[in-house]
């Protein structure tokens, strides 16, 4: 870095900055989903990335699932450098053990799937996965059809709590006969994953990976939690010294109009705080997501946005009204003026004293507007989570009236 301050080449230690700040999208995480035909993988790499199967990009899922012959990869929406690959049930013709697991370095993890009893297959993944040191997580999926059945079938004694234990515990048993007892059991839906074990899926194999693949995969994955938006939040403040550097230097030592460089670190910092918009679950797009997955009211959670952040009208929040967020705090710094002044009147020592200004008070609005996106992706959060539990409680008690005909 010294070498490059000293040859004067702004531009290239800009670059450098932005290389730093951006390192996380060039980190690889190739994810395995595992299983018998039919347990529903094709659901679940929808499901973990967000998506429906009416949504660009998704996995075919149906009839069309379960005729695949081939490995398919799934691109993560928030970042193509992730990907989830649907291998084929083993065992077959086409796939038959021998040959199953040949490739099986490409993959960082594992995810094994299973949603009936344990078959012979399954305990053989999970054996060969564990010799070839590599990682896995059990997860039983399509737990929604099992709550189904056993409420149709006990009307009167049902309990949903009782029912998911049940499984869960006979799936560790399992394990621990096959001397898998270290593998956690998850136990999830694909078409509610608001319910059970998603979450703490997530969370779990956030704390696998190792540092630069954990930044990767926490701002990958969607804030569909108070945790997860918690944990994005530390991510991304980690990084704002990245940003504010890249802002600073440029903003301090241009040696044209002020104004024009002022305007130009206006123009980066707004392109940060609109990531950080993005990926606390703020954008359009996101709040259309909870529409189509869950039946929230795209207006009225739209509406809670600007609300909380005091931004007026309706519909998209555009890049223009970020903007003026921004400025509006950034003008209201006397630092920023004074730095200003002090470049002026000293050219080469106030441009070093300028950029120390404009870098501490840069980084303290970024973390004013992080710590505001914060508060507000967690009403949002609380406000779909409200949604989704009258939904599920209309449709509990719609089923129970049914069964009591």
């Amino acid at each position: 870095m010294q070498a490059v301050w000293k040859a004067g080449v702004l531009e290239e230690c800009t670059r450098l900055l932005e290389r730093e700040r951006d390192e996380w999208k060039d980190v690889e995480l190739n994810v395995a989903v595992i299983g018998n035909s039919g347990v529903g993988k094709s659901s679940f790499i929808n499901a973990i990335r967000g998506l429906n199967a009416d949504d660009e990009g998704a996995a075919a899922v149906g009839v069309k699932e379960t005729m695949v012959f081939e490995i398919l990869s799934y691109e993560h929406p928030n970042n193509p450098m992730m990907k989830f690959w649907d291998l084929p049930g083993v065992g077959t013709v086409r796939f038959p053990r021998i040959t199953y697991l040949a490739d099986i370095d490409v993959y960082d993890f594992f995810l094994l799937l299973n949603s009936t009893r344990m078959t012979e297959n399954d305990t053989w993944l999970g054996n060969e996965i564990h010799k070839r040191n590599k990682k896995y997580f059990f997860v039983r999926t399509k737990i929604g059809v099992d709550i189904r059945h056993n409420r149709r079938a006990r009307p009167r004694t049902h309990n949903e709590e009782a029912v998911i234990e049940e499984i869960r515990k006979s799936k560790e048993d399992q394990l621990r006969i096959d001397g898998c007892d270290d593998v956690p059991v998850f136990v999830v839906d694909s078409y509610k994953p608001h319910k059970f074990d998603f979450e703490k899926l997530n969370q779990q194999l956030i704390k696998y990976f190792q540092e630069q693949s954990r930044t990767a995969l926490i701002l990958s994955l969607k804030s569909d939690s108070q945790h997860m938006i918690q944990l994005k939040v530390a991510e991304l403040r980690s990084l704002i010294w990245k940003s504010v550097a890249i802002s600073a230097v440029g903003g301090a030592f241009r040696r044209h109009d002020i104004s024009l460089a002022m305007d130009q670190s206006l123009s980066i910092i707004t392109c940060e705080v609109m990531s950080y918009f993005k990926q606390l679950g703020l954008d359009s797009e996101s709040l259309q997501r909870y529409d189509k997955l869950y039946s929230v009211d795209y207006d009225k959670v739209q509406s809670l946005v600007r609300g909380a952040l005091r931004i007026q009208g309706e519909g998209e929040v555009s890049l223009e009204e970020m903007k003026s967020i921004v400025a509006r705090l950034m003008s209201s710094s006397w630092s920023l003026s004074t730095a200003t002044a002090v470049k002026r009147q000293l050219p080469l020592i106030g441009s070093l004293i300028a950029a120390e200004m404009l870098f501490r008070e840069t980084e303290s609005v970024l973390n004013l507007i992080l710590d505001k996106f914060e508060k507000t992706a967690i009403e949002v959060m609380k406000f779909v989570a409200v949604s989704v539990a009258s939904a599920n409680e209309i449709e509990t008690s719609g089923g129970s009236r049914i069964l009591a005909r």
